[in-house]
């Protein structure tokens, strides 16, 4: 493998994107004067507790970070192509936080500190580069440090090899080459298993192995060679396991055990999968996603989440308020922009996941939103249940007319919602189970909703919690988190004069009909839960691409009546702060 490198401008490229501008002399140096090291697949580069002071830096392959915790090995991620291992090792001598082990045959070029005192000899400017280098790395925000490096080799592993696909990979292909990188599809009478490796590896674009485990041999080199797993089925075929998953431990937890994704296909004309979950049963893969045939925008979805730069999109809570999420994702749709995973809390719960079960068919959206607030009983809950003899609560009876028995897996929107688990005091991510349960669960406010009880837990309003729940998207394959609060107003100094002081008012205050002008018990009630939560909202500035406020002060909290407003408020101020934004923060439009 030593021989096969050489500086030529690949190899230039991937240096000037670690290094910046600098001058091609040097870089010519650090590879001249580095050292390529091969290792193959289970190999390890490095262990943890080892003192080394090597920089490592992956010219081909594979590798993965793994690190052990309380005797169980912990996957950290993978590093690719053009990434540098063991950086801080260099200057500091310090023991190696953990294993380094190649998940496929890889090359690295090495470097220690012998190496980087001759580089600097020759080159002074090197040491600035580096320095530099390293500081950028410790400077990246909690995003930057979730995104993975882009698979370059996929596997697409077919379980109805009797039906022709071909288009479809065709259109990936394209779709692949379009967005980002040039693609190569490659199958088994074209390529010699025995030279797969070597045609890979002379491919410098993203390469597709398409087998179906008909034969063995190339399907076990797929795999092998394989960054990320694709297995590819007709929705409406059989969903037990296929004899190539079984052969193969697609899906046995092994710490060399690629990503997997299960893609499940369908008739460009179907209205919504149902039924997923039997999928899933046997299937622990990473991700599942559904997909229509000649679907253009479901084949950009699927583009964006094979090379780990799918878009997320994350809605706070915030009760009635909540309408105005419509209007902001009107706005962020006609931007352009696209969105590939969707979560909420609360009220960013409800209008969200009703987005992705409508497809974000805003006309069917607006007539959800027209049937929510035409409920006699509003969202008053509470009161319901001391008045009223109903078994049922109007909010859940509304929520599980809705969405049916429809379950989160059966979104073409890969959807979660949270909710504060109070049997152990957790936060709880929902992203599977009957949908109305789950959402449920999340905008049950203590003291206006009851507490909702799943598999003998108690669950209460995500937002007590966490008001903006950022981190479950780091779950997927994401490159950009796009954030929406709701709590984007100045505070309100209120009088004593405006609360009330007699218990006949209390009543009054949650519902629509109000004889009183009294906003502020209900508001004390909802910010007093959830004050902590959101002051965790400022740390999540950093978390992501894009983070803005509505400034909905003068929107009550559980009046509806006005939600026609609210959606417009919501689209009005997104479509101008996304005008607002400097060309290079408009990341969909590169």
């Amino acid at each position: 493998m030593e021989n096969q490198f050489n500086f030529d401008p690949y190899i230039q490229d991937l240096l000037k994107n670690l290094f910046g501008e600098v001058e091609e002399g040097i870089l010519k140096e650090i590879f001249d004067t580095g050292t390529i090291q091969s290792i193959e697949t289970g190999d390890y580069l490095f262990k943890q507790g080892e003192a080394q002071n090597e920089l490592f830096i992956v010219l081909s392959g594979r590798l993965r970070a793994i690190q052990e915790k309380d005797g169980n090995a912990v996957i950290l991620g993978d590093i690719a192509e053009g990434e540098p291992v063991g950086e801080i090792a260099l200057f500091t001598n310090e023991p190696r936080m953990a294993s380094v082990i190649a998940v496929r045959k890889s090359a690295v070029l090495q470097m220690n500190q012998s190496q980087y005192r001759t580089i600097v000899s020759k080159s002074p400017d090197f040491a600035a580069a580096l320095t530099r280098f390293v500081i950028n790395r410790l400077r990246r925000n909690v995003l930057q440090q979730h995104v993975e490096a882009a698979p370059k080799n996929i596997a697409l592993i077919h379980l109805q090899p009797e039906q022709d696909i071909s288009d479809f990979i065709n259109s990936v292909k394209d779709q692949l080459e379009k967005d980002f990188l040039a693609t190569k599809i490659h199958r088994k009478e074209d390529t010699e298993t025995s030279s797969l490796f070597e045609t890979l590896e002379a491919h410098k674009g993203t390469n597709l192995m398409y087998c179906s485990g008909q034969d063995q041999e190339w399907t076990k080199h797929c795999l092998l060679y394989a960054d990320l797993v694709l297995v590819i089925s007709d929705f409406g075929s059989s969903k037990e396991l296929h004899a190539v998953e079984k052969d193969h431990g697609l899906y046995e937890g092994h710490i060399l055990n690629k990503k997997t994704f299960l893609l499940l296909l369908h008739p460009e004309e179907t209205e919504r999968p149902y039924g997923t979950q039997d999928w899933l049963k046997e299937r622990p893969v990473n991700l599942h996603l559904h997909i229509r045939k000649n679907h253009e925008k479901d084949i950009r979805r699927l583009s964006r989440m094979l090379t780990n730069k799918a878009v997320g999109l994350v809605l706070g809570g915030g009760g009635t308020k909540g309408y105005a999420h419509v209007g902001a994702v009107k706005a962020l749709l006609k931007s352009g922009l696209e969105v590939d995973f969707v979560g909420g809390t609360s009220a960013g719960a409800i209008y969200g996941i009703a987005m992705t079960f409508s497809d974000f068919d805003f006309d069917n959206i607006d007539q959800i939103c027209k049937q929510s607030a035409a409920r006699e009983e509003g969202v008053n809950d509470f009161f319901l249940n001391i008045f009223s003899n109903k078994a049922k609560s109007g909010a859940e009876d509304f929520i599980q007319k809705l969405f049916g028995e429809a379950d989160l897996e059966d979104l073409w929107i890969n959807s979660y919602c949270v909710s504060t688990n109070i049997s152990n005091s957790e936060v709880r991510v929902h992203n599977k189970g009957k949908i109305w349960e789950q959402v449920q669960a999340s905008f049950a406010l203590p003291g206006i909703f009851p507490p909702v009880i799943i598999e003998d837990q108690v669950y209460v309003d995500g937002g007590v919690s966490d008001n903006l729940p950022v981190d479950p998207m780091y779950r997927y394959p994401i490159k950009h988190i796009i954030a929406i609060s709701l709590n984007g107003s100045d505070p309100e100094d209120l009088g004593s004069e405006n609360f009330s002081k007699k218990w006949d008012k209390l009543k009054d205050a949650f519902g629509k009909n109000k004889k009183y002008d009294n906003p502020a018990l209900t508001s004390v009630l909802v910010n007093s839960m959830t004050l902590n939560s959101r002051q965790k909202e400022e740390i999540t500035k950093s978390k992501v691409s894009l983070y803005f406020e509505l400034n909905l002060r003068a929107v009550s909290l559980l009046d509806d009546s006005k939600w026609e407003k609210v959606v417009k408020k919501g689209y009005e101020q997104t479509r101008d702060f996304l005008s607002d934004l400097p060309d290079k923060e408009r990341f969909w439009k590169s």
